[in-house]
């Protein structure tokens, strides 16, 4: 008798055992995924802040940036990619600019000439 419930034990601790580790794999794959979407996004808002960093710092020659093959050019060197619209307009002091990424990042700066 002591034998079957010292085996019981030992099954019920080994079901609750594989229970609690596929749980927390599932969640930790979860945290994972989570994290990595995350990480995209801030490095997304990060290239875009450092963009509008350096229109700003080149403001005089604005009209040397091209769109291409989604990818935004500053005198024919690499200077954002993943850009599916790029737009300048030029008005008087100000610049305006509509830039949006792929993973649906959308800004209008204006840039005082």
């Amino acid at each position: 008798m002591k034998n079957s419930f010292t085996l019981f034990e030992l099954i019920l601790t080994v079901v609750i055992s594989v229970t609690i580790i596929i749980y927390t794999t599932l969640f930790v794959k979860d945290l994972m995924i989570l994290n990595k979407n995350s990480l995209y996004k801030e490095i997304a808002r990060v290239e875009l802040n450092s963009t509008k960093i350096f229109l700003e710092l080149n403001k005089k020659e604005l009209n040397k940036l091209s769109l291409s093959n989604k990818t935004l050019y500053f005198d024919n060197t690499i200077l954002l990619k993943n850009v599916t619209t790029f737009n300048i307009n030029i008005s008087g002091e100000v610049a305006t600019v509509n830039i949006s990424l792929e993973n649906s990042f959308k800004q209008i700066w204006k840039i005082a000439l």
